[in-house]
């Protein structure tokens, strides 16, 4: 169960790291 929450957690943590660099990129081309 324990190891099942953490993978849980990563992938989490991998969805939001790709989300907030997307959106960085995305401001950069808006404003650059």
């Amino acid at each position: 169960m324990f190891s099942k929450t953490f993978v849980k957690v990563v992938v989490y943590l991998m969805l939001f790291a790709m989300a907030s660099s997307v959106v960085l990129y995305g401001i950069g081309m808006f404003f650059g």
